[in-house]
């Protein structure tokens, strides 16, 4: 006749599993090991991480310096742009006086009062067909 099931429940919860009581490390080799691999084995996961942190440091300080720079030179541009920009007005000025000083009556000889405002070149000399009184 079979056992009872009751028992062979208690008897297979009586047995201890090795694995979940006693955690045993399995060494393959009696040697103990080397003191350069034991080294490795505790220093490269920290020097790694300070490794990677220092490179994302760097990209990050360099980016906001790239960007500085960058903001630096948009400024400098600016300011020339603006500088040029009151150049120009000025000399315009000057050209449309100095137009209409050689348009006033017996102020010299009307030819060249006639071509200066055409935007064929300063006076009766020849430019080249350029449009621009500079070129």
């Amino acid at each position: 006749m079979l056992p009872p099931f009751r028992t062979a429940l208690v008897k297979a919860s009586s047995r201890q599993i090795p694995s979940l009581t006693h955690p045993q490390l399995r060494q393959y080799s009696s040697k103990p090991p080397s003191p350069t691999g034991a080294f490795y084995k505790t220093f490269t996961r920290p020097v790694a991480k300070c490794a990677l942190l220092a490179v994302f440091v760097y990209q990050l300080v360099y980016f906001g310096w790239a960007k500085l720079e960058a903001e630096d030179i948009k400024e400098e541009r600016q300011a020339e742009i603006v500088r040029l920009e009151a150049q120009v007005r000025g000399l315009e000025a000057a050209r449309i006086a100095a137009a209409a000083k050689a348009s006033t009556p017996g102020a010299g000889s009307g030819e060249e009062g006639e071509t200066v405002g055409t935007g064929k070149g300063e006076g009766s000399k020849p430019t080249g067909g350029s449009w621009w009184p500079w070129k």
